[in-house]
């Protein structure tokens, strides 16, 4: 076979994804949905499309079309007749399959094994030094957010005279303020391990993923077996004698949440879902260890979502359920609302909306089958074109799609082996000339993200709209609410098809778009940094910093206060790049990543942590006023991916951070660990100077791995700092050190110390 021939036969192949993609839609489903959203005035479509697309445009654009169930009837309809490729694994498979969030390195040692729930315990232990005095610190530090008013989940908090501390299996409530009598009041054993907590008053919550829900009666009871995830709150008013007043647990992994007020809007994902007849057909919650009822008529508790989806061939099912939780009053039903997607990427949450993305892709098979289509399937012969349309017209439930797809490529694999070597030629030609024009006039479209509006309100959540923009957002920084406004800046992904020919067309960009209320784009800045993408991003009230990098750190900054015509004003590009940026005031900015310099082969080395201070006073002549570099490669920092590690206040010139230094000492590259704890920094708008470092690692010493969520860490590392009063408290999983703000003088040390656990319940209070 030559090289022609054979990528015609792979184009035969793959021709079946278009006729089934675009032919073999949901259909004879009879839809009774009101006109009106219950958000007030955005129109629901009433059934989905009778015709199907009739290219890959037409595809796309029906796939960010929102729809609703009118009823679970209808739900349970819909998964009847549109079997997913996630099929059913058997009573146990989805709890081995452990589904994992988009994006994640998933390695074995990331499993969090049943076993971790016997995992041994802690003892703190405490060693006398000197501190304050009072009972309540009159200041200090909080979460470091990304809205104010609108509090993010943490492994630790603090009321300024309690901190509240998961480590491991272990919730700690300790007595912190004043530091010179620091001690722990109560320690809270859980067996599924704790992944985060929020302070609401007297309300503490915690939540993780339950471990252990696979060993409850009522759990072999079910035919759908999947991952859980539990959310307890305790009344603390006694702090020695926390009280459980609300025990939920979710079906699916936990992915996100935010705290407004009094509500825990908790967001959820079921990867994968698979329907089970005479099985809850959403998501079930259990409170109390009940299954809440999913028909609210004649029940005490319930909890009856309405379900959204999309007009998009689903491979699989990603049922991501947002919730709202009364933290403070624990008789309120949950409220909430389910939506059917293929994947969840990040979330923005501002003070009266929350915003869902993801990202949608056109593979190039699919445009390949698109043109091969157009060319060949006239020439079928009308009885092959028949066995076509006979494949496509049967009931997906008697033939999957991919059966379907299956026995079509047959077909066509026969076509074209047919041709002559001739014809085949004149074949290929044809398409490469189709191709090109094609992906000129879908450049737009090859990468786009999804955005999903919801009004949020006192535990309301309601449905507002959605809009979309080219490329990808990298997190959650990378979104912003102002005014109305909704802003959003993200990276298009280099494109590597052979059908482009111009080679600047095919690198990567960078972009920030300006939204209205309603979702559609009102202003933007497109093609930005060409062959780079973004690694930072920050908007501070009416402007917009980026943070782009391949070989040097180019620093934008956007102005904004034209939300239909924002312009580039400056940039700086220097050697580096930050990870994350946070504003010392309106006219400066801290930016934390990593130094790098260019190698003789022309590639760019990463070495040691950077801290940099950008002043852009002068918008349009950005200058980094200082540096400070720590170690060499291999030196890291938890800050540069979680921003709650980062510490600040101007007020106290105070910059604290956690590092773990490597020092190259034999230029061998990936150098020794000398250092692993806190760096702390007096910062001014003169630039950074080194206080001194809080030792974590004892001298260097290599620590425990532990993992949690999506990253790996180690004992040694610290995780946070905070500070009360004139106090710093720095917090790993082996201490939490007390150490004066001004001279860096020990105050107290409370010692990790393991013992066994003592008893086989879900939790157990010591004090």
């Amino acid at each position: 076979m030559n090289s022609k021939m054979s990528k015609l036969f792979i184009l035969a192949l793959a021709l079946s994804l278009v006729l089934g993609g675009c032919s073999l839609w949901p259909s004879g489903i009879d839809k009774k949905i009101d006109d009106q959203s219950k958000s007030g005035g955005v129109k629901i479509p009433e059934s989905l499309p009778e015709k199907t697309p009739k290219n890959i445009k037409e595809e796309l654009e029906n796939q960010s079309q929102i729809r609703k169930f009118s009823n679970y009837d209808e739900l349970a309809e819909f998964l009847e007749n549109n079997i997913s490729s996630s099929g059913y694994y058997g009573d146990y498979g989805m709890i081995n399959a452990r589904a994992v969030a988009p994006g994640m390195d998933f390695t074995e040692e990331m499993v969090m094994d049943s076993s971790i729930g016997l995992a041994e315990p802690a003892m703190l232990k405490t060693e006398a030094g000197i501190g304050a005095g009072g009972q309540s610190a009159t200041d200090y530090s909080q979460t470091n957010i990304q809205v104010e008013g609108v509090d993010e989940a943490d492994i630790i908090k603090n009321d300024g005279e309690h901190i509240y501390a998961v480590v491991q299996n272990n919730l700690y409530i300790i007595k912190a303020y004043p530091s010179q009598k620091a001690e722990v009041l109560t320690k809270i054993e859980f067996k599924s391990r704790p992944q985060n907590v929020y302070i609401n008053g007297n309300s503490l919550a915690v939540f993780g993923r339950d471990d252990r829900i696979h060993e409850i009666d009522l759990y072999k009871n079910f035919r759908r077996r999947y991952n859980y995830t539990f959310f307890k709150v305790f009344d603390i008013s006694d702090k020695k004698n926390p009280r459980e007043v609300r025990d939920l647990d979710f079906e699916g992994n936990y992915s996100n949440s935010r705290m407004i007020g009094d509500y825990v809007y908790f967001v959820t994902n079921y990867y994968n879902y698979y329907y089970v007849q005479n099985e809850p057909i959403i998501p079930r919650i259990l409170e109390d260890g009940e299954v809440l009822a999913q028909e609210c008529e004649g029940s005490t508790r319930c909890f009856a979502p309405e379900v959204y989806y999309f007009d998009l061939p689903y491979d699989s099912y990603n049922l991501t359920s947002v919730t709202a939780i009364n933290i403070k009053n624990n008789q309120e039903d949950i409220n909430g609302e389910v939506y059917m997607l293929t994947s969840a990427q990040n979330m923005y949450v501002s003070k009266n909306n929350l915003y869902i993305t993801y990202t949608k892709h056109i593979s190039e098979y699919e445009l390949i089958m698109e043109v091969t289509k157009e060319i060949v399937y006239s020439s079928l012969s009308d009885k092959n074109k028949s066995r076509i349309e006979e494949i496509e017209a049967v009931s997906n439930y008697i033939l999957s799609k991919s059966e379907k797809m299956s026995k079509i490529s047959r077909i066509l694999e026969r076509y074209i082996m047919s041709l002559s070597e001739e014809e085949q030629e004149d074949l290929q030609e044809e398409l490469e000339i189709k191709l090109k024009e094609k992906y000129k006039s879908l450049a737009q479209e090859l990468e786009k993200t999804v955005i999903h509006k919801i009004a949020v309100n006192k535990g309301d959540l309601e449905y507002q709209t959605h809009g979309e923009v080219p490329g990808y957002a990298l997190n959650q920084f990378s979104m912003d609410e102002q005014a109305g406004y909704f802003r959003i800046a993200t990276t298009k992904n280099r494109t590597w098809s052979e059908y482009i020919e111009d080679e600047e067309e095919k690198e990567s960009y960078s972009n920030l778009y300006v939204l209205d209320k309603d979702m559609k784009i009102v202003g933007s800045v497109e093609r930005l940094a060409l062959g780079e993408r973004i690694y930072s991003v920050r908007f501070m009230q009416d402007r917009a910093y980026l943070v782009t990098f391949k070989q040097t750190d180019p620093l934008f900054v956007i102005d904004l206060k034209n939300p239909v015509n924002p312009r580039v004003l400056g940039e700086l590009k220097i050697p580096g790049f930050s990870n994350y940026l946070h504003p010392y005031d309106n006219d400066y900015l801290i930016g934390i990543g990593k130094d790098t310099k260019e190698t003789e082969w022309g590639g760019v080395r990463t070495l040691g942590l950077k801290l940099s201070l950008f002043d852009v006073s002068d918008v349009s002549d950005p200058k980094e006023v200082d540096t400070y570099v720590m170690g060499d490669a291999g030196s890291d920092s938890i800050a540069l991916n979680d921003h709650k590690a980062f510490l600040f206040s101007k007020e106290k010139e105070l910059l604290a951070i956690p590092v773990s230094i490597r020092e190259d000492l034999e230029s061998r590259g990936w150098g020794k660990l000398t250092f692993s704890g806190a760096a702390v920094f007096k910062i001014t708008k003169e630039g950074f100077e080194l206080k001194g470092k809080i030792d974590h690692s004892d001298g260097g010493r290599e620590g425990t791995r532990d993992c949690f969520g999506r990253y790996c860490y180690y004992d040694n590392n610290v995780l946070r700092s905070l500070y009360m009063d004139d106090v710093l408290y720095t917090f790993s999983n082996r201490y939490l050190k007390m150490n004066n703000i001004d001279d860096l003088d020990l105050v107290k040390k409370l010692e990790i110390k393991k013992e066994r656990p003592s008893d086989d319940d879900d939790y157990v209070i010591i004090n």
